[in-house]
């Protein structure tokens, strides 16, 4: 896939994201938010030629990256890759809901784990403010 191709696609998950948790589906809200901060992820990846140790390119990377253990073990293995980016920890957009243990992948299927509208609407911020960097990066990297 493309920067263009994640770039789109993250587009429409914040869209449905958001209509989602609007229409008070927070579990979906939720676990589609979490796409977008994939995309954003990847493009960041694709734009600088990151490769995995075994020489896979690093956008082949799965969904596990929705993670903060796994944000922080690809942030000390591609430094240059987050350097600039809201995945920062220093940022202020940083985001702090979606990566925290809250939002565990592994509880993408545990329906009653997000029926907090609380940390739905955290995780909602972030997700916009993660629409606003892909947009950012649209115009940075050229997309």
């Amino acid at each position: 896939m493309t920067k263009r191709n994640f770039y789109d696609f993250g587009l429409i998950m914040a869209n449905d994201s958001n209509l989602l948790f609007n229409n008070n589906s927070l579990h979906n809200s939720v676990y589609l938010g979490a796409f977008v901060l994939e995309a954003y992820v990847k493009i960041l990846f694709i734009n600088n030629g990151a490769i995995t140790p075994n020489g896979q390119r690093a956008n082949s990377y799965g969904g596990h990256i929705n993670d903060s253990k796994m944000v922080e073990r690809l942030q000390s293995i591609y430094p240059n890759v987050f350097s600039s980016s809201i995945l920062e920890p220093s940022d202020d957009k940083y985001p702090t809901t979606l990566l925290s243990s809250v939002y565990d992948i592994n509880y993408r299927y545990e329906v009653d784990k997000w029926i907090d509208e609380s940390t739905c609407q955290n995780i909602q911020d972030e997700v916009l403010e993660i629409y606003d960097a892909l947009n950012d990066l649209r115009i940075t990297i050229g997309i």
